[in-house]
């Protein structure tokens, strides 16, 4: 049997080598169309924080607990053991935040799997069904493609470099705005929002990213709701005012501000819309009477004033 070649050796390596190039960037184009919509779709409705809310709530009846000491209605005594059990109802509350924020990585963690998955599928399916030996081993062929794939995952860096180059790109600087917060870089994630909205009219008619740029500034003012990130949770419900995340945002708000009718108003306009008999619903609940409470306790004051 004659051998082949140097020459026949060399373009058979050559033939191998240009289909499997062409295969990887094939599955790297299906893979460019797919991954942006799973990593950059809009979140499901965010389920409303309990400790956000009790947190709020904690803050005022803190603040309210000062005041009495100050106008000597409380001993020192009365006001460090009340003190004590509002800071660990808070304690007994922060457990919660990492189930209400998972369902954020969601899309991220689908886009990974996508990522992995489909080339190893395509290339397992032509290892079944085609003809590997035509071309060569495709161990290693396989291998290039997951690291090609992993590539792909977006890292913040990378998101950098692409706004750099596409500063036009809203839904870009949300991600970049998301990955910064995450980070607790806040100063850093205000900034991406505001470009964000200033990038995208649709960015800009989209009320969960006011509500997330109000929730950045209120973490870089020191977790507090006052001032320009309560003003972003009104542009929020002035586009849509039965915006769940908006309304608890806004009862928050009011909250910290001793305006206790008013979050009772936007409170209960949001407990409807969780589901029945849910630890949120009974949480809401649970905020709404002590929220009526002290409206009571302020009508009170107001009618002993001369």
């Amino acid at each position: 049997m004659r051998r082949p070649t140097l020459t026949e050796g060399m373009l058979a390596v050559s033939d191998s080598l240009v289909f499997w190039l062409v295969a990887a960037a094939m599955t790297a184009l299906a893979l460019a169309f797919a991954l942006p919509r799973l990593l950059i779709r809009s979140a499901p409705p965010a389920r409303p924080r309990r400790n956000a809310i009790n947190a709020a709530i904690c803050r005022g009846e803190l603040a309210d607990l000062a005041r009495q000491r100050d106008e000597n209605r409380l001993t020192d005594v009365e006001y460090a053991k009340a003190r004590d059990e509002i800071e660990r109802r808070l304690l007994a509350d922060a457990d919660g935040d990492a189930d209400d924020r998972a369902p954020a990585v969601a899309p991220r963690g689908v886009a990974t799997v996508t990522a992995i998955a489909l080339p190893a599928l395509a290339f397992g399916l032509y290892a079944l069904s085609g003809d590997p030996a035509a071309v060569g081993s495709a161990a290693p062929t396989t291998s290039g493609a997951a690291d090609g794939a992993v590539s792909l995952t977006v890292r913040r860096d990378e998101l950098v470099r692409h706004l750099a180059r596409n500063p036009g790109d809203g839904r870009g600087w949300v991600l970049l705005a998301r990955s910064d917060f995450d980070a607790d870089r806040f100063d850093d994630a205000a900034a991406s929002y505001r470009k964000a909205l200033a990038a995208s009219p649709k960015i800009a008619a989209d009320p969960e990213v006011w509500c997330e740029y109000a929730d950045t500034l209120g973490m870089a003012q020191g977790g507090t709701l006052a001032g320009p990130p309560r003003e972003l949770v009104m542009r929020a419900l002035a586009l849509k005012p039965a915006h769940p995340k908006a309304l608890e945002m806004a009862g928050s708000a009011a909250y910290e501000q001793r305006e206790f009718a008013s979050a009772v108003r936007y409170w209960r306009q949001l407990l409807p819309q969780l589901p029945e008999g849910s630890p949120q619903q009974r949480e809401l609940a649970a905020a709404i009477a002590r929220a009526e409470r002290q409206t009571q306790v302020a009508a009170r004051g107001a009618e002993a004033s001369p």
